[in-house]
């Protein structure tokens, strides 16, 4: 699961009522998907009841026990199975080959996905090649305290399930996969499971590259990940990959990963993921991740330059992507102390210049009378109401404080 640090405050376990799973929540999150799956070059995934069952019963599970993980305990409220292969199964899945991705406390559907895409192991779960159906279940409730909402989103595949619902007679020199079904009795071939999965494989692009070319609105931030690819750092840039398509490629070597500021300057401070040194081991050896060390700049174009040696053959790619513009007026703090002269009733965007891998707005003081909230561990929101008396107002984040004349 994705991890969210808590801007305003510690997380608070609290035994409250949860709402039902909510139907456009988990259909605005399906279109939303699809829409970048298939602006990448993916196939749009198909909507499973069964597997929408999984999803919403495990959403309600995390709100109810105040949890935000893959897991569940038998002994708990609303236990359908400890693992997400379990829990399909309970909902009357026929296979086990499932990948599910959790997050908690997103405001929106575009929110929990864009954040999700944003941690690099996650977004490979959403841009897996081999699924192509999906179940999404939404849950929350009213108090804004502890884990208040959860998205849970299970990619199963039309191929696997149905190879779980057919008998397959023991032949010999056949090698068989087994466990993989409800039914554990069943021995799947795994020449017929290969072949139907790579059926799927090939009505992908050849390449998927993400953010995807001329995407826009891209968050330039990167934060925590469990599993965490760059556990020494708590701040970081959004990260660009590249996936090859196991149905058409089988050996690829990296030869140049690059990225470009709209200056035309090579951003330096960057960490390449591979799977030869992915901390985590969770690349494949057709995943590929530049990871910038530091927060891209909000509003801007960026340039991307890939090459590799794929079967013998060079393969090179250019694009760009732009990162998101916030809606105000925005204000980079990089000093201790800053002055700002503002007009009532502006929104207003603080952008607090991380100094170090670890730089997060941990805690925020403010008195009442200022509307405020918050865009990203790093970024502030403000509007002082047109009847706000004061003609000054200092904002005291860490150790940097902003002190606004208001006109």
């Amino acid at each position: 699961m994705l991890f969210i640090r808590f801007l305003y405050g510690s997380i608070i376990v609290f035994a409250l009522a949860f709402s039902a799973v909510k139907a456009d929540n988990s259909s605005e999150a399906f279109a939303y998907l699809n829409a970048l799956r298939q602006h990448s070059g993916l196939v749009g995934l198909k909507s499973n009841d069964l597997l929408q069952k999984a999803a919403a019963n495990h959403a309600r599970y995390l709100i109810r026990n105040q949890n935000g993980g893959h897991y569940e305990h038998p002994d708990m409220a609303g236990f359908t199975g400890v693992t997400p292969s379990d829990r399909v199964l309970h909902a009357g899945y026929a296979s086990k080959a499932v990948m599910e991705n959790v997050s908690v406390n997103t405001g929106t559907a575009k929110e929990s996905i864009d954040t999700l895409f944003a941690a690099i192991y996650h977004r490979f779960v959403f841009l897996n090649f081999d699924k192509d159906e999906i179940g999404i279940g939404y849950a929350s409730k009213k108090a804004k305290k502890g884990f208040f909402s959860s998205y849970v989103y299970d990619l199963g595949s039309t191929a696997a399930n149905a190879l779980c619902k057919t008998s397959h007679p023991m032949q010999n020199s056949v090698y068989y996969l087994q466990n993989i079904c409800k039914n554990t009795s069943l021995a799947v071939p795994q020449s017929l499971y290969e072949q139907k999965e790579n059926e799927i494989r090939r009505k992908n692009n050849d390449i998927v590259i993400y953010p995807y070319a001329n995407q826009r609105n891209i968050p330039p931030v990167f934060f925590d990940e469990s599993p965490d690819p760059l556990p020494e750092y708590k701040v970081s840039g959004f990260p660009i990959s590249v996936q090859f398509n196991p149905a058409v490629y089988r050996q690829v070597k990296l030869k140049r990963f690059q990225l470009f500021d709209a200056g035309g300057q090579e951003v330096r401070r960057k960490k390449i993921l591979t799977h030869q040194n992915d901390i985590q081991r969770r690349f494949t050896s057709l995943q590929f991740a530049l990871m910038p060390l530091q927060r891209l700049e909000y509003g801007r174009t960026y340039r991307v330059e890939f090459e590799a040696l794929c079967d013998g053959k060079n393969v090179k790619r250019s694009w760009r992507f732009s990162t998101l513009i916030p809606e105000g007026k925005l204000y980079k703090i990089t000093k201790k102390q800053t002055t700002l002269k503002i007009k009532k009733g502006e929104k207003i965007i603080f952008y607090f210049e991380p100094k170090h891998p670890k730089d997060l707005l941990e805690c925020v003081s403010y008195t009442t009378g200022v509307n405020m909230g918050c865009i990203d561990q790093n970024t502030l929101w403000a509007k002082v109401p047109p009847d706000f008396s004061d003609t000054s107002y200092t904002l005291n984040a860490g150790n940097r404080s902003v002190k606004l004349l208001i006109d």
